[in-house]
């Protein structure tokens, strides 16, 4: 498996909560601040906010699968 991440230094908007942020990193391509990347670490599946944090995991590896064109993934 492939993973791509990389320590990004200028401002972005977070994938995750939206804030335009300059510390973080790219994960298949996208953004994701270091408060999120704190919070994901560290979060439980008893958490509050588990499925949502969940959710934006699913989606960046789901915009990644269409963006290299691959038609195995349901």
């Amino acid at each position: 498996m492939v993973c791509q991440m990389e320590v990004i230094a200028s401002k972005q908007k977070c994938f995750v909560c939206n804030k335009e942020v300059s510390e973080g990193i790219d994960v298949l391509g996208k953004f994701i601040c270091e408060d999120c990347q704190k919070k994901l670490v560290n979060l439980s599946p008893f958490d509050e906010e588990y499925e949502f944090y969940r959710q934006k995991m699913i989606d960046i590896w789901e915009d990644y699968i269409k963006e290299i064109g691959y038609e195995g993934w349901t």
